[in-house]
């Protein structure tokens, strides 16, 4: 048996070379994530006491931390485009340099205006990064390890909750550090390893394989027919393609809708539970640290999911069961409302924010997999930006809903209860579709 013995030996030879692969690119797109994830949510943790000092409302507090959302919608399109003709290395680079001096900036408001506007422009300079890499790994990976991968670089997410919230806590009860306020201090040091991280990129990260001095001729031939044989059976190919090329319409839509409702919810919770926490009596000290337990199990959960998603036969369920308990866990925070603060409510409302966050965070690498699967190459790069340009909206509304919620009737749960309802109506969308039902 020859021809077996050899297609055994191509396999397993495939398979070390993707660990391989994937220990050299993951561990700097995670970091790189944590730091834009950071400086992304920072804010949350920053809005009692620069609410205090500016005299800012909750309802401005909520539109500024997702008017970050409306800057990624204008700049994400021609962001993902100008990484797709420049190459992830030059363009990520120049981004992060960018959005650490907007986040560094943040310090020096003393406005509603300019407030605004830097949550703004932080949005327009972080825009082409997450879909930016997502288009990276497609070139890199074959689809059936692109998701797991997904799982791992979103594990950023997370991470930057469970080890920024008590790293946050601890700049905003050592104010003794420097001349500035908690909360000034606080943006100013988190926006530090952004400027670090743009400066050193262009020195370790590779556009493409082809470019990789690391692999040998024969590692990018076999990467490259790995990543092409495994995709499945595509559109009938343009003539002629262009740089708008989004795929079809209808796709695009139902998934931006989905990403919608996934947003809303999973940035209402980054933007705010902080102050909910604080709210329910726990210290600023402590603040942190519970942020990190509600975060710690929906890591767990995310990264699993993401193995199960590789092993299964169909795809379908796999996006809709993560779905369903983000649904769940963000509907269930609504009981607290008729408990009395304490530990009970307490204990109720992180579990139910980490179901809530684990749901979504664990629904997302199925998602882009469905996103991507059986699509044009030509289409995949302008479809990822438009989906996450128009998706990411719910990052703007979600934040900007409970602000306004909270200030007119005083409680959270109504805000929190619409993102549960939201994300299981697209749930029901997407399992009912029949463009997304296996043929």
């Amino acid at each position: 048996m020859p021809t077996e013995a050899s297609s055994n030996q191509t396999q397993t030879e495939t398979s070390q070379l993707l660990r391989r692969v994937g220990w050299r690119i993951l561990p700097l797109l995670l970091l790189l994530y944590f730091v834009a994830y950071l400086d992304r949510i920072n804010i949350g943790f920053a809005a009692a006491s620069m609410q205090r000092d500016l005299h800012f409302s909750d309802s401005l507090y909520g539109t500024g931390a997702g008017l970050f959302f409306l800057g990624a919608l204008l700049a994400q399109l021609p962001s993902n485009l100008i990484l797709y003709r420049f190459g992830a290395r030059r363009t990520i680079a120049a981004l992060m340099l960018i959005w650490g001096c907007i986040s560094g900036a943040m310090a020096f408001i003393h406005s509603p205006i300019a407030f605004l506007i830097l949550r703004f422009l932080l949005g327009a300079a972080e825009a082409g990064f997450y879909p930016g890499v997502i288009l990276y790994l497609t070139l890199w990976l074959p689809r059936r390890v692109r998701t797991s991968f997904i799982a791992w670089f979103l594990f950023a997410i997370p991470m930057a909750s469970i080890f920024g919230g008590p790293l946050s806590s601890w700049v905003l009860t050592h104010r003794h550090l420097g001349r500035f306020a908690d909360w000034q201090l606080l943006l100013l040091t988190e926006a530090i390893p952004a400027l670090l991280f743009g400066a050193l990129l262009p020195f370790f990260m590779t556009d493409t394989p082809q470019q990789a001095t690391w692999l040998t001729d024969h590692e990018r031939t076999q990467l490259e027919e790995a990543r092409t044989a495994d995709e499945p059976p595509t559109q009938d190919q343009p003539t002629k393609t262009h740089a708008l090329d989004v795929g079809p319409i209808r796709h695009l839509l139902l998934f931006a809708l989905i990403y919608f409702a996934m947003q809303f919810g999973l940035y209402a919770q980054s933007f705010w539970l902080p102050k909910i926490l604080g709210g329910m009596g726990v210290a600023t000290a402590a603040i942190g640290w519970h942020v990190s337990l509600v975060y710690l199990g929906s890591a767990v959960i995310m990264l699993g999911w993401g193995y199960v998603v590789d092993r299964a036969p169909t795809r379908r369920w796999t996006l809709t069961v993560p779905l369903l308990l983000a649904a769940f866990g963000y509907a269930a925070t609504s009981i607290t409302a008729h408990i009395p603060h304490g530990t009970l409510a307490l204990i109720i409302a992180m579990t139910a924010f980490g179901l809530g966050s684990a749901g979504a965070l664990a629904a997302t690498p199925p998602f882009w997999a469905q996103v991507t699967l059986g699509q044009r190459v030509t289409a995949i790069a302008g479809m990822i930006a438009l989906i996450n340009a128009l998706g990411n909206l719910g990052g703007f509304a979600g934040p900007s809903a409970l602000g306004w919620l909270h200030q007119h009737t005083g409680g959270y749960s109504t805000g929190m209860l619409s993102a549960g309802a939201a994300i299981f109506l697209v749930t029901a969308l997407f399992y009912l579709s029949p463009s997304t039902r296996p043929e």
